[in-house]
């Protein structure tokens, strides 16, 4: 067994271990969940909303027990030694009919999150609505390239739904901690604060009962410029920095060397895509109303942005992994990053301007305005790099694998 076929069973046995694990951890979150919502009428604290939030995540457990299934049988085939499958190139036409239902599915979202109904159904709603684009940007993304097989596919996309995704979260968990940190600091020095600092240093607070907490405006606080700049950092800066460089993670673990700049393309498009399918769904779930349609017309280009970005970032560690260039790799990952801080800064500006009079912050009203307009432009810029791209890469690459010949013929 030469060192490529080597590593390939490896991560195909890696691939395996990480299914089972996934599927075993789902089923014991869904059974949790499913405990409480039992219990839950016989909770007093729980609310209407709350059992409905629990309902809408009993669903994303599902899929999540559902979708390692594919990855576990077709490493299992693998290691049987059965020969690799591909993705059929009719899926891009499946997709692309499907998303000629995505604005039935918004009109009937937002029928259904003002209906007693909504936590049942509602969720479904979301996984279709959330889901159909995702897989019609990867197909378009990788249209008529040399094509991956779907055992790779699966084992990237469990992969950054399961590990990447809460590494993720658990760096960026980690970074608003220390912030947290540098804030508290940062607000004791803050004259608001003086009579409680000053309760805390003269030892009144060893007795209880002479603790009085002052009364704190924190509006005028959130309103300074440098706590608006501290959280525009954190938004348009920090997270595209963590999310660009962790989510083709991946590809590092399972398939480093394996694949070519073509085949990095396509495992960064599923990488992103994965990732962006359970984060649109865990933010779809606590919004009702006009607040869900409006959510969910934004996580459509969000999906897009996370799909992209990875993709591009997959082809450039592909690529230095062949050709040993690794400064197309910084370059890459700054544009991601630039291209996602972008999109999130608008993003932020528009959830301001949505807030109107209820709280007040001094953001420039053009920008606030032209957010929407800034947004849907981005939209269709990004799909069209998509396309221009795919269309970029099946010039240099080489031509699609050819039809398998019966072997009565050879």
């Amino acid at each position: 067994m030469n060192s490529t076929s080597h590593s390939a069973r490896g991560a195909a046995i890696a691939q395996l271990v990480v299914s089972i694990v996934s599927i075993l951890s789902s089923i014991a979150g869904l059974f949790g969940v499913l405990v409480l919502l039992l219990l839950a009428p016989t909770i007093d604290s729980y609310t209407f909303s709350e059992i409905d939030q629990m309902r809408g995540i009993l669903w994303i457990l599902l899929l999540l027990v559902l979708l390692p299934i594919p990855s576990l049988g077709l490493s299992i085939r693998y290691l049987k030694g059965d020969k690799p499958s591909y993705v059929s190139p009719r899926l891009l036409l499946f997709a692309s009919l499907f998303l000629l239902f995505v604005p039935l599915l918004i009109l009937l979202g937002r029928w259904l999150s003002q209906t007693p109904v909504s936590g049942w159904l509602l969720p479904l709603v979301n996984i279709l609505l959330v889901g159909i684009p995702l897989v019609w940007y990867v197909q378009l993304g990788s249209r008529r390239l040399r094509p991956m097989t779907t055992k790779r596919q699966w084992g990237l996309s469990v992969f950054s739904v399961y590990i990447t995704l809460p590494m993720i979260i658990f760096v960026e968990v980690i970074i608003v901690g220390i912030g947290i940190v540098f804030a508290g600091l940062w607000l004791l020095q803050q004259p608001e604060f003086a009579p409680l600092l000053q309760q805390l240093t003269g030892g009144s607070f060893l007795d209880s009962l002479s603790i009085e907490l002052p009364s704190i405006d924190w509006l005028p606080l959130v309103q300074r410029p440098e706590v608006i700049g501290f959280a525009v950092a954190g938004i348009s800066l920090v997270v595209p920095l963590i999310e660009e460089a962790l989510k083709p993670a991946a590809m590092w673990v399972l398939f480093k060397r394996l694949l070519s700049p073509v085949e990095g393309f396509i495992a960064g498009l599923v990488c992103g895509a994965s990732f962006g399918l359970i984060e649109s769904l865990f933010s779809l779930g606590s919004m009702m109303g006009d607040d869900w349609a409006f959510t969910a017309v934004g996580r459509i280009g969000t999906g897009l942005l996370h799909t992209l970005t990875a993709g591009l970032n997959g082809w450039a560690i592909a690529s230095a992994w062949q050709d040993g260039k690794h400064l197309r790799v910084a370059v890459t990952y700054f544009l991601t990053v630039l291209i996602h801080g972008v999109w999130n800064l608008f993003a932020l500006f528009m959830g301001l301007s949505q807030l109107g009079s209820e709280f007040p912050l001094p953001v420039n009203p053009v920008l606030a305005s032209s957010s929407v307009w800034v947004l849907a432009a981005m939209f269709i810029l990004m799909l069209a790099a998509l396309f221009l791209f795919n269309r970029k890469l099946r010039w240099q690459a080489p031509p699609p694998l050819p039809p398998e010949i019966p072997a009565f013929i050879e």
